[in-house]
């Protein structure tokens, strides 16, 4: 069955995407209901259950909404995982189910579910509980909602933090299927937009100094597609220019960003300067990378204080780059300066990541080993092989 309630065609495509509710059901009887009971809104009815949404949303995310059926399937938590997975944090997302177990109902509440409601559907539920929830004001939206944030930020020039955020970002998209935003927050003089052999335009500049003409077509403006899950945002500012980046305005691009994305990583320049504050504190995990060697050392302590005082100690992370260059401290002098082994490692990969960086290329493609060494940081950040439960409140942008 499809029954669709299309927007009225001179209304502009940015519209109806933003308005747009996808419904999966498997009867007849709560098709009907649904569309009775979201009538007036741009809603498309399709036959099928959450396997069917989670296969749409592989390729079409641009939605406000989705219902989707979990009658018949054995573990819904198990698809309600890899929804999460694919689904960006702002679309609203309600189930309908056989299952009438209050227990059952909150589990799912518990997870930032929008509704939950018994099958079969009728109107009047339709209009009294699940309506207001999907089509009531978005302001009312759980404020801790949106995508996960991951800073990246180097202890010492060189060191690698912008190689490492490109490709983290890239195998993360890859691994979870999500969609994931790449912010280069270096405006001058930031090269992850020149080792992706791409050139960013004046858009982020404008939206940090001045967030009042930052809005949802920012990122359409500022954002260049690396590939169909990964887009840079990023600036390559006259090295005299007088920037006047303002706390306002990282906190209004992040929250924008982290509506779109499921994942947001973030390439920070170090020190960090008051208006760089929000990025930490809006981040689950900072990553101080640093190299075998002795400013590496001093400064990721230093970064480590800063991360712990601005937003606590839970949030940040050690990454040792090119463990093992020649030349570089030993690691017992490492762990000892550190206080602890590192909580991740890199090593050394060779002349390939240079070479990569001079053609424009990300790593991944040219160098054996990168994918496997990133894995462990990745099965960190996205909370592969965690308690599921947990992974899904992360995934859902709770």
């Amino acid at each position: 069955m499809n029954v669709a309630v299309v927007t009225p065609p001179e209304e502009t495509t940015s519209v109806v995407s933003r308005n747009r509710i996808v419904c999966f059901v498997n009867d007849e009887i709560s098709a009907a209901a649904l569309a009775k009971g979201l009538e007036g809104s741009n809603v498309l009815i399709r036959h099928g259950t959450i396997r069917n949404a989670i296969r749409m949303l592989e390729t079409d995310t641009d939605l406000f909404a989705l219902v989707t059926d979990i009658s018949g399937i054995d573990d819904p938590f198990a698809e309600l995982e890899r929804l999460a997975g694919v689904c960006p944090p702002d679309v609203r997302v309600a189930l309908i189910g056989e299952n009438r177990e209050i227990t059952f109902y909150r589990q799912l509440m518990e997870l930032g579910l929008t509704e939950y409601l018994p099958t079969p559907l009728t109107r009047d539920m339709v209009l009294d509980q699940l309506r207001p929830k999907l089509l009531g004001d978005a302001a009312h939206a759980h404020t801790e909602r949106g995508g996960h944030v991951i800073s990246i930020c180097g202890a010492q020039g060189g060191a690698g933090a912008t190689s490492v955020a490109i490709n983290l970002a890239l195998q993360v998209a890859e691994t979870t299927k999500a969609k994931v935003a790449l912010l280069d927050l270096h405006l001058q003089g930031g090269e992850t937009a020149v080792m992706l052999g791409v050139r960013p335009g004046p858009g982020l500049r404008i939206a940090l100094e001045n967030p009042m003409r930052a809005d949802t077509l920012f990122l359409e403006r500022a954002a260049i597609e690396v590939n169909e899950r990964v887009f840079l945002i990023s600036a390559d500012e006259e090295l005299d220019a007088q920037l006047d980046i303002t706390e306002e305005g990282v906190r209004h691009v992040l929250g924008l960003l982290r509506q779109r994305f499921n994942y947001v990583v973030v390439d920070i320049p170090v020190p960090f300067p008051p208006s760089m504050h929000p990025v930490i504190n809006l981040s689950r995990h900072v990553l101080v990378l640093l190299e075998a060697e002795v400013t590496g050392l001093r400064n990721a302590h230093a970064l480590r204080s800063a991360v712990t005082n601005i937003a606590g100690k839970d949030r940040v992370f050690t990454l040792l780059n090119r463990a093992n260059r020649a030349g570089g401290l030993p690691r017992a002098t490492i762990v000892k300066a550190l206080g602890s082994e590192p909580d991740m490692v890199i090593p050394d990969l060779g002349k390939g990541m240079t070479q990569a960086v001079n053609l424009g290329i990300p790593a991944l493609k040219h160098v054996r080993g990168l994918r496997r060494h990133l894995a462990p940081i990745v099965r960190e950040i996205t909370g592969i092989g965690a308690e599921r439960k947990g992974r899904l409140r992360r995934l859902l942008g709770l």
